[in-house]
């Protein structure tokens, strides 16, 4: 599919734009388009150069009470943030160094996030996804 049909046409930047992620986050349109220029990536390339991934679920899925239940019954209910966090983290290799797993287990990548990375990363929920992107592009 290329285009797209709203009532408030894209410019020609946009358009290219949200062509170009189509094949990257599933069902874009108008709204993430303009949350995109809104956070200063209005071409191909600066999207390129912020975009660092995206998981399933939003941040307000984590709050809910089902979810702090699934937590405490150690159930796989990391936040999106969390799972970036630990993704990065891994990919980055620090822990490489043969870390015993009762520390590694007992990482609180949600708090990594929280104090430390929430100043180099912003997110963009969309339809149940969120989108990860640095802010230094």
């Amino acid at each position: 599919m290329t285009g797209i049909s709203t009532d408030q046409q894209l410019s020609k930047e946009q358009q290219v734009l949200f062509d170009y992620i189509q094949d990257i986050i599933d069902y874009p349109d108008e709204a993430l388009i303009e949350e995109l220029d809104d956070n200063g990536i209005e071409t191909v390339e600066q999207f390129e150069d912020a975009f660092a991934g995206s998981y399933e679920g939003t941040k307000s899925d984590y709050g809910t009470v089902k979810m702090q239940v699934q937590r405490m019954l150690n159930a796989a209910s990391e936040s999106p943030e969390a799972q970036f966090t630990e993704e990065l983290v891994s990919d980055c290799g620090y822990l490489e160094n043969d870390i015993p797993s009762f520390i590694s287990n007992h990482i609180d990548y949600q708090a990594i996030w929280d104090c430390e990375l929430i100043h180099d990363y912003f997110t963009i929920e969309h339809r149940n996804t969120s989108l990860f992107f640095s802010r230094h592009f």
